[in-house]
């Protein structure tokens, strides 16, 4: 995926107005989020299909075929040592590991652990590419974002690039000048773009500043038919599934942003108990069977 370099000021003053109960940004011209269709023309994911999904824990209970051991040597060719691995149960291996080893390459700021949950969608390629990897990146992006509002949190995680990006092309008094030439993906844009992270105590008073005058900006042209085709599926209300975090699309409180006419937003759904569920306490639940009650809700 295309990465550029970010700017944290602009990031800050958008979390600042995030809001988790409604999982929209809280701006002086009303509400605004980041949607499906947006993930979908900034990063070229496909939106439509089965979600992102597995075990965490508990392999050996729902795989009969393979051992976790016999698939990482059938896909990476290579099994982790216990001296690898921070978890026995969650298979947790250290990134410096696989960058070593499987890579071959180390980079210098590795975080230190990785989950294996995802090496079971690299059995079938073909069937990983029909996945809704839009509403994947979309969950992990809003629960990271949900979690930097807390008191104390220093670091934002998820597709950085994309919130920012969304925020370059819905906010044009945030966009950088001299970046006129758009080509799809979106985010392609601002590959070259280098932002003053050196002044960011100010750039972050200024974008406050700048926030508080903010206007819409519709998307047009610029997007593949097969993208286009999935519009429909985008102005949906649907929870959004990524193993463990599901998180809610609230699109009915954003409808301005379909072109559609504002009215009184529902109430918020109360959801504190999926936020506690992010696969890090030995939950070894089979996460697919938990589908369908989820989108009962």
């Amino acid at each position: 995926m295309v990465e550029f370099e970010h700017d944290w000021s602009l990031a800050s003053a958008l979390i600042e107005r995030w809001r988790p109960e409604s999982y929209t940004f809280h701006l002086p011209c009303g509400e605004m989020t980041i949607t499906l269709q947006d993930v979908a023309y900034q990063l070229g994911l496909r939106i439509d299909g089965d979600p992102v999904s597995g075990c965490i824990g508990g392999w050996e209970q729902h795989h009969q075929v393979w051992t976790i051991e016999e698939l990482c040597e059938q896909i990476l060719g290579v099994i982790s040592g216990p001296e690898d691995r921070q978890s026995q149960t969650k298979w947790t291996v250290k990134l410096t590991w696989f960058h070593n080893t499987v890579c071959r390459e180390l980079e210098q700021d590795a975080i230190e652990e990785r989950l294996m949950r995802w090496l079971p969608l690299l059995e079938d390629l073909d069937a990983c590419g029909r996945l809704s990897w839009d509403s994947a990146v979309l969950a992990w992006l809003y629960r990271q974002m949900c979690r930097a509002t807390e008191h104390g949190q220093r670091n934002l995680g998820g597709c950085v690039s994309l919130m920012l990006s969304w925020a370059y092309h819905r906010i044009p008094l945030v966009r950088p000048d001299g970046f006129d030439a758009c080509r799809f993906s979106l985010v392609e844009r601002w590959v070259q773009y280098r932002p003053d992270n050196a002044t960011g105590e100010s750039r972050l008073r200024q974008y406050r500043r700048t926030l508080n005058g903010i206007e819409m900006l519709n998307l047009v042209g610029l997007v593949p038919p097969a993208i286009a085709e999935a519009d429909a599926s985008a102005a949906v209300v649907c929870p959004l599934l990524c193993f463990a975090i599901v998180e809610w699309h609230q699109v009915d409180r954003v409808v301005h942003q379909f072109n559609g006419l504002r009215h009184i937003p529902t109430r918020p759904l109360n959801i504190d108990d999926m936020h506690r569920l992010d696969g890090r306490f030995g939950l070894g639940e089979w996460f697919p069977h938990l589908l369908g009650g989820w989108h009962e809700m």
